[in-house]
Protein backbone atom coordinates (compact mmCIF):
# COMPACT_ATOMS: atom_id res chain seq x y z
CA UNK A 1 0.00 0.00 0.00
CA UNK A 2 1.36 3.40 -0.65
CA UNK A 3 -0.03 6.66 1.25
CA UNK A 4 -2.06 7.24 -1.57
CA UNK A 5 -3.61 4.26 -2.89
CA UNK A 6 -5.26 0.31 -1.94
CA UNK A 7 -3.71 -2.80 -1.78
CA UNK A 8 -3.63 -5.21 -5.58
CA UNK A 9 -6.21 -6.83 -4.04
CA UNK A 10 -8.87 -4.45 -3.92
CA UNK A 11 -8.19 -4.54 -7.63
CA UNK A 12 -8.17 -7.97 -8.85
CA UNK A 13 -10.22 -9.88 -11.34
CA UNK A 14 -13.43 -10.36 -9.67
CA UNK A 15 -14.05 -6.94 -8.79
CA UNK A 16 -13.22 -5.75 -12.38
CA UNK A 17 -16.05 -8.50 -13.55
CA UNK A 18 -18.85 -7.24 -10.92
CA UNK A 19 -18.38 -3.43 -12.08
CA UNK A 20 -18.44 -4.54 -15.64
CA UNK A 21 -21.41 -6.95 -14.51
CA UNK A 22 -23.37 -3.31 -12.73
CA UNK A 23 -22.27 -1.32 -16.27
CA UNK A 24 -24.18 -3.47 -18.72
CA UNK A 25 -26.98 -4.64 -16.77
CA UNK A 26 -30.12 -2.53 -18.65
CA UNK A 27 -31.94 -1.39 -15.50
CA UNK A 28 -28.78 -0.09 -14.24
CA UNK A 29 -28.18 1.53 -17.11
CA UNK A 30 -30.98 3.73 -17.59
CA UNK A 31 -30.91 4.75 -13.48
CA UNK A 32 -27.03 5.41 -14.05
CA UNK A 33 -27.80 7.57 -16.63
CA UNK A 34 -29.39 10.04 -14.03
CA UNK A 35 -26.42 9.89 -11.91
CA UNK A 36 -24.38 10.69 -15.24
CA UNK A 37 -26.32 13.46 -16.20
CA UNK A 38 -26.21 14.95 -12.40
CA UNK A 39 -22.02 14.55 -13.28
CA UNK A 40 -22.51 15.96 -16.77
CA UNK A 41 -23.73 19.21 -16.03
CA UNK A 42 -21.26 20.14 -14.24
CA UNK A 43 -18.29 19.67 -16.75
CA UNK A 44 -16.21 21.96 -19.06
CA UNK A 45 -14.73 20.69 -21.84
CA UNK A 46 -11.64 17.51 -22.15
CA UNK A 47 -11.76 15.83 -19.15
CA UNK A 48 -9.54 13.55 -17.24
CA UNK A 49 -11.72 10.93 -15.40
CA UNK A 50 -9.59 9.62 -12.62
CA UNK A 51 -10.62 6.40 -11.81
CA UNK A 52 -12.62 5.71 -15.12
CA UNK A 53 -13.73 2.15 -13.66
CA UNK A 54 -16.26 0.57 -16.05
CA UNK A 55 -16.56 3.54 -18.12
CA UNK A 56 -19.78 4.76 -18.30
CA UNK A 57 -18.50 8.13 -17.32
CA UNK A 58 -15.84 8.23 -20.17
CA UNK A 59 -18.56 7.05 -22.82
CA UNK A 60 -20.51 10.44 -22.32
CA UNK A 61 -17.44 12.91 -22.10
CA UNK A 62 -17.01 15.88 -24.28
CA UNK A 63 -14.38 14.91 -27.30
CA UNK A 64 -10.97 14.40 -26.05
CA UNK A 65 -11.52 13.17 -22.96
CA UNK A 66 -9.40 10.12 -20.95
CA UNK A 67 -9.87 8.06 -18.10
CA UNK A 68 -7.14 6.94 -15.50
CA UNK A 69 -7.77 3.53 -14.22
CA UNK A 70 -5.80 1.20 -11.81
CA UNK A 71 -7.76 -2.01 -12.14
CA UNK A 72 -5.78 -3.69 -15.28
CA UNK A 73 -8.94 -6.21 -15.85
CA UNK A 74 -10.91 -3.26 -16.64
CA UNK A 75 -8.23 -1.29 -18.61
CA UNK A 76 -7.76 -4.14 -20.89
CA UNK A 77 -11.67 -4.25 -21.37
CA UNK A 78 -11.70 -0.44 -21.79
CA UNK A 79 -8.90 -0.58 -24.15
CA UNK A 80 -10.49 -3.38 -26.24
CA UNK A 81 -13.97 -1.33 -26.75
CA UNK A 82 -12.41 1.29 -28.22
CA UNK A 83 -12.00 4.15 -25.29
CA UNK A 84 -8.63 6.26 -24.45
CA UNK A 85 -7.64 4.81 -21.01
CA UNK A 86 -4.06 5.32 -19.38
CA UNK A 87 -3.03 2.59 -16.43
CA UNK A 88 -2.78 4.14 -13.00
CA UNK A 89 -0.64 2.52 -10.14
CA UNK A 90 -1.85 3.88 -7.10
CA UNK A 91 0.86 5.70 -6.80
CA UNK A 92 2.06 9.62 -5.79
CA UNK A 93 3.08 9.42 -9.33
CA UNK A 94 -0.46 8.97 -10.62
CA UNK A 95 -1.86 12.04 -8.19
CA UNK A 96 1.00 14.07 -9.92
CA UNK A 97 -0.59 13.60 -13.26
CA UNK A 98 2.57 13.92 -14.70
CA UNK A 99 1.71 12.12 -18.18
CA UNK A 100 -0.80 14.42 -19.30
CA UNK A 101 -0.47 17.69 -21.11
CA UNK A 102 -0.97 20.57 -20.24
CA UNK A 103 -4.03 23.09 -21.98
CA UNK A 104 -5.58 20.17 -23.39
CA UNK A 105 -8.12 19.53 -20.21
CA UNK A 106 -10.55 22.04 -18.62
CA UNK A 107 -12.60 19.64 -15.78
CA UNK A 108 -11.36 16.90 -13.56
CA UNK A 109 -13.75 14.41 -12.45
CA UNK A 110 -13.21 12.25 -9.59
CA UNK A 111 -16.07 10.07 -8.57
CA UNK A 112 -16.30 7.31 -6.19
CA UNK A 113 -12.28 7.46 -5.99
CA UNK A 114 -11.68 9.21 -2.85
CA UNK A 115 -13.50 6.63 -0.63
CA UNK A 116 -11.38 3.83 -1.87
CA UNK A 117 -7.86 5.75 -0.22
CA UNK A 118 -6.23 5.99 3.16
CA UNK A 119 -6.06 9.25 3.00
CA UNK A 120 -8.17 11.29 0.66
CA UNK A 121 -7.21 14.82 1.61
CA UNK A 122 -3.80 13.88 0.65
CA UNK A 123 -4.44 12.85 -2.43
CA UNK A 124 -6.94 15.91 -3.41
CA UNK A 125 -4.29 18.16 -2.63
CA UNK A 126 -2.03 16.06 -5.25
CA UNK A 127 -5.04 16.33 -7.57
CA UNK A 128 -5.78 20.06 -7.15
CA UNK A 129 -1.65 20.93 -7.68
CA UNK A 130 -1.74 18.43 -10.56
CA UNK A 131 -4.63 20.22 -12.49
CA UNK A 132 -3.10 24.34 -11.33
CA UNK A 133 0.00 22.86 -13.11
CA UNK A 134 -1.98 21.86 -16.41
CA UNK A 135 -4.55 24.51 -16.76
CA UNK A 136 -7.42 22.47 -16.07
CA UNK A 137 -10.49 24.62 -14.50
CA UNK A 138 -12.76 22.76 -12.43
CA UNK A 139 -12.59 19.86 -10.32
CA UNK A 140 -15.63 17.62 -9.67
CA UNK A 141 -15.94 14.75 -6.24
CA UNK A 142 -18.49 12.44 -5.92
CA UNK A 143 -18.80 10.10 -3.51
CA UNK A 144 -21.00 8.22 -1.81
CA UNK A 145 -23.17 8.61 1.65
CA UNK A 146 -22.93 6.54 4.84
CA UNK A 147 -24.99 3.50 3.38
CA UNK A 148 -23.13 3.51 -0.22
CA UNK A 149 -19.91 3.65 1.76
CA UNK A 150 -20.60 0.76 4.23
CA UNK A 151 -21.78 -1.24 1.24
CA UNK A 152 -18.43 -2.28 0.07
CA UNK A 153 -15.26 -3.68 1.35
CA UNK A 154 -13.15 -1.48 -0.71
CA UNK A 155 -13.70 1.43 1.04
CA UNK A 156 -11.77 3.07 3.49
CA UNK A 157 -12.77 6.45 4.22
CA UNK A 158 -16.35 8.28 4.73
CA UNK A 159 -16.10 11.57 3.40
CA UNK A 160 -19.24 13.53 4.08
CA UNK A 161 -19.98 17.07 4.52
CA UNK A 162 -17.93 17.28 7.62
CA UNK A 163 -14.91 15.99 5.89
CA UNK A 164 -15.53 18.62 3.11
CA UNK A 165 -15.13 21.33 5.53
CA UNK A 166 -12.99 20.18 8.10
CA UNK A 167 -10.28 18.81 5.04
CA UNK A 168 -10.83 20.04 1.58
CA UNK A 169 -12.81 23.25 2.12
CA UNK A 170 -9.63 25.07 3.32
CA UNK A 171 -7.46 23.95 0.57
CA UNK A 172 -4.14 25.78 -0.56
CA UNK A 173 -3.97 24.58 -3.92
CA UNK A 174 -6.25 27.32 -5.36
CA UNK A 175 -9.21 25.43 -6.03
CA UNK A 176 -12.27 26.20 -3.63
CA UNK A 177 -15.69 24.50 -3.51
CA UNK A 178 -18.34 26.44 -5.17
CA UNK A 179 -21.27 23.99 -5.55
CA UNK A 180 -21.95 20.85 -2.88
CA UNK A 181 -24.92 18.98 -3.59
CA UNK A 182 -26.82 15.78 -2.74
CA UNK A 183 -28.53 13.32 -5.56
CA UNK A 184 -30.92 11.82 -5.72
CA UNK A 185 -32.35 14.41 -3.21
CA UNK A 186 -31.22 17.48 -1.51
CA UNK A 187 -30.46 16.33 1.99
CA UNK A 188 -27.50 14.64 3.54
CA UNK A 189 -29.54 11.94 6.05
CA UNK A 190 -31.09 10.35 2.51
CA UNK A 191 -27.88 8.57 2.43
CA UNK A 192 -27.77 6.91 5.92
CA UNK A 193 -30.90 4.63 4.22
CA UNK A 194 -30.29 4.68 0.36
CA UNK A 195 -26.85 3.18 -0.73
CA UNK A 196 -27.33 4.99 -3.91
CA UNK A 197 -27.39 8.63 -2.72
CA UNK A 198 -24.19 10.55 -3.57
CA UNK A 199 -22.70 13.84 -2.72
CA UNK A 200 -20.63 16.34 -4.87
CA UNK A 201 -18.91 18.85 -4.82
CA UNK A 202 -16.96 21.39 -7.61
CA UNK A 203 -14.22 23.07 -6.93
CA UNK A 204 -13.13 26.29 -9.30
CA UNK A 205 -9.98 27.48 -9.43
CA UNK A 206 -9.31 30.78 -8.40
CA UNK A 207 -10.49 33.74 -9.54
CA UNK A 208 -6.75 35.58 -10.45
CA UNK A 209 -4.62 32.55 -9.89
CA UNK A 210 -3.56 32.03 -13.60
CA UNK A 211 -3.03 28.25 -15.32
CA UNK A 212 0.08 26.96 -14.24
CA UNK A 213 0.86 29.08 -11.51
CA UNK A 214 3.16 27.02 -9.32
Amino acid sequence: MTEFGNTVADFDRDYAAEQLRRSRHPLRRLVKGLYLWNILRDVRGPTIDFGCGAGQLLAKLPAGSVGLEVNPHLLEALTAAGFTVRRARAEPVDFDLREFEAGRFRTLVIAHVLEHLPDPALALQALFAASRRLGIERVIVVVPGAKGFSSDRTHKTFVDRAYVDAKLRHCDAGFVPSKISYFPGRWEWIGRYFAFHELKVVFDRQAGLPCGHA
